[in-house]
């Protein structure tokens, strides 16, 4: 019986020490934040995904969610949010919100530009059709022909690969999911310097994929982005767009 005792308070004392340890590493590596699906993050990266997400997205944050923001390299790098209070932490983005959805911009430089742009729906819409979201750019270009747009809903994670890609910016065709709590991401690689214009613009009925491409880029258009034209003429609903210097 004694032994038995005595292999429990060495196992508890070595698991007590294994946890010191790691929380020593913790600290000492700058992570401070772990959730139920086992994202670690650190205090910068807790700190934007709350301003750029909102408080409640780190508890259900996936492996595939961090992944997606690493390319920002946000403990190398300064990002901002323009629309937080906190203007010390997060470098250049701006916010709008309208028609029942809220649009950010975020971007990451080095050699580089990273952009993330973040259309968060705040409601359900109606209309389930294809949408359009993109960029116009101005004294700037792609970097990476890899344009990567995302859509989460509570139905689940889809890609959208339905690009038009123009002179002076592009466009990507979004068919709405069936789910709620819905957000529309992309995600490319651009040159530094000049300004990017990028919105998203939501149909108010429903229409055809080859529709929704119906369009040109021009600082005149909705979101100061699209200028749609022949059936896909008044269809949207003419969302503000968001700015950002590079």
């Amino acid at each position: 019986m004694k032994k038995i005792v005595i292999r429990v308070i060495i196992a508890l004392f070595i698991m007590f020490i294994t946890m010191d340890n790691s929380m020593a590493m913790d600290k000492l590596n700058g992570v401070y934040y772990k959730n139920s699906n086992g994202v670690v993050l650190s205090e910068k990266e807790y700190q934007f995904v709350n301003q750029f997400y909102g408080s409640n997205y780190f508890e259900t944050m996936t492996l595939e969610d961090y992944k997606w923001i690493q390319d920002l390299k946000i403990d190398q790098n300064e990002i901002e949010i323009k629309s937080s209070s906190n203007t010390n932490i997060l470098p250049f983005g701006t916010s709008t919100t309208q028609n029942g959805r809220n649009i950010q911009i975020v971007k990451s430089c080095s050699g580089n530009c990273i952009i993330i742009v973040k259309c968060q729906w705040n409601s359900i819409p109606s209309v389930k059709s294809y949408d359009v979201m993109g960029a116009r750019f101005v004294d700037t270009d792609l970097a990476s022909d890899v344009i990567t747009t995302r859509i989460s809903s509570t139905s689940g994670t889809e890609y959208s690969s339905d690009l038009v890609r123009l002179t002076r910016g592009f466009g990507v065709s979004v068919k709405v999911p069936s789910g709620s709590n819905i957000s529309v991401e992309q995600k490319y690689t651009v040159t530094k310097g000049g300004t990017i214009y990028a919105t998203h613009q939501h149909a108010k009925q429903n229409i055809t994929l080859a529709t929704s491409k119906l369009y040109t880029i021009t600082s005149s258009g909705y979101g100061r982005v699209f200028g749609f034209y022949g059936s896909a003429l008044n269809v949207f609903d003419q969302m503000n767009g968001v700015d950002i210097s590079l």
